[in-house]
């Protein structure tokens, strides 16, 4: 059976990182870089929502301005050094590629558009396929009648860990993202296959898996 690569987005393949800690700042003034992330040690639209910390009053001109500015901005994010030769060998090698990301079609589809990735990837489920990472993995596994066997997630947050915990999808955490290894290593799950620190050493991971 084809083996299924599943990559997060942001913090793995692009470096975006700064583009959307600046949003967040911009929505959430009092929001710390300690905060940001914590909002990763679980699903990101779950975490948001328990939020307590005031969000910036914006007439719904001034929103939709910086939505647009947003979107342009996360458009032209870099992807990390090695990530797209990773792709094309797996595309070139016969692997299914999947996306399981938290951003909406808005914020994803126009970047992979503008890297020119679009057409390796045989399944793109964004936030507005469903806002769950769980739900997501389901359906993976239902279109590709796959094995979770013959899975693998690559993330590099925590909250991502846990929900494909949930869905007993095997996992690589990767430490160039949101999250170091002070973070993977909060806790014991039984799906995490390995933590890597470079593409180099994902890329070797997935050729033995």
């Amino acid at each position: 059976m084809e083996k299924i690569i599943i990559f997060d987005m942001d913090g793995v393949l692009f470096d975006s990182s700064a583009v959307i800690a600046k949003d967040m700042k911009h929505r959430y003034p009092d929001i710390t870089e300690e905060m940001r992330k914590g909002l990763l040690v679980g699903n990101f639209h779950e975490q948001l929502a328990k939020l307590t910390i005031p969000k910036k009053v914006e007439t719904e001109e001034e929103s939709d301005a910086r939505m647009t500015q947003y979107a342009l901005d996360k458009s032209n994010v870099p992807m990390y050094a090695g990530m797209r030769d990773l792709l094309e060998f797996l595309y070139s090698n016969g692997y299914i590629i999947a996306l399981n990301t938290s951003a909406t079609n808005n914020n994803a589809l126009p970047l992979l558009e503008r890297t020119h990735i679009t057409s390796m990837f045989d399944y793109i489920g964004t936030a507005d396929i469903s806002k769950s990472k769980v739900e997501k993995f389901k359906l993976i596994e239902e279109k590709f009648q796959a094995t979770k066997e013959n899975m693998l997630f690559i993330t590099d947050t925590l909250g991502d860990i846990r929900e494909a915990d949930i869905a007993s999808i095997p996992t690589v955490a990767v430490t160039w993202g949101s999250h170091d290894e002070s973070y993977f290593n909060r806790e014991p799950h039984s799906n995490l296959v390995a933590i890597v620190n470079t593409v180099p050493e994902l890329k070797g991971f997935v050729e033995k898996y």
